[in-house]
């Protein structure tokens, strides 16, 4: 092929600085953010733990909050709407355990808790691919990146409901080993086209945290926030009776 001048070379298109310097890029305001100051809308956010258990029983709570539109740890305001909680390791009865144990304890310190659970109760859908979906492949893309089944039904639940937050616990099994880079993976759930809470088990060899909007590391005592838009932040923690609280 011959290139008869530089206007033919797609390389000298956008040619210098000119406009990424004159380009506006505006962070996302708190209106539009899924949980205020943590998650922002339409966005990829990775949690991960610093070699202790909770980060389920976090994620639970989010998706409980956004759901129920109660306040996250009390404090951080709700963009409420449909969630759904696929948990791909766990049984029904672990999940439901989990939820049962946050609710006894939830009520305790939140009055209008059991009045917003019965108001409510059908914003939230939690699915265990071990028993609602048993025999659903996990996998949301095959090993050369294309949508699997499981991925257009998991598109188009959101589109009919109006999703505001879906949670994949861990991501490690929703693509295949053999995947060339995870970063690829997350902008393929970009189409999802709302705000999605994926859970790293730490046995992957990528880093997690590249390529999403929002990374959050779970430990003993705090919830360390690196939010590409708003910078560093600590949310100190503590683990209660099975539940997580700011102290």
């Amino acid at each position: 092929m011959t290139i008869k001048s530089m206007e033919d070379n797609p390389f000298a298109k956008h040619l210098g600085l000119s406009s990424w310097i004159s380009r506006d890029i505006y962070p996302p305001n708190q209106d539009e953010y899924t949980i205020t100051e943590i998650i922002p809308a339409n966005s990829i956010v990775c949690l991960k733990t610093n070699g202790i258990y909770g980060k389920s029983t976090l994620a639970m709570q989010a998706a409980m909050s956004v759901a129920l539109d109660l306040p996250f740890l009390g404090k951080y305001r709700c963009l409420q709407g449909h969630v759904i909680y696929i948990n791909a390791l766990d049984t029904d009865d672990d999940c439901c355990r989990r939820f049962k144990r946050l609710c006894s304890e939830w009520s305790k310190t939140e009055p209008s808790f059991n009045s917003k659970l019965k108001e409510f109760e059908e914003n939230m859908t939690c699915i265990s691919m071990c028993d609602d979906c048993y025999g659903t492949p996990k996998h949301l893309v095959d090993s050369g990146g294309s949508h699997t089944k499981t991925m257009t039904y998991l598109i188009k639940f959101c589109e009919y409901y109006k999703v505001k937050l879906v949670v994949l616990d861990p991501i490690e099994e929703f693509f295949p080993e053999n995947i060339r880079n995870i970063t690829g993976f997350y902008r393929t759930l970009k189409q999802i086209n709302t705000s999605v809470l994926v859970l790293s088990n730490g046995t992957s060899s990528y880093d997690v945290f590249h390529g999403v909007e929002v990374g959050m590391e779970l430990s003993e005592n705090k919830l360390h926030l690196k939010n590409f838009f708003a910078g560093k932040k600590d949310i100190p923690l503590q683990m209660g009776v099975g539940i997580w609280a700011t102290p």
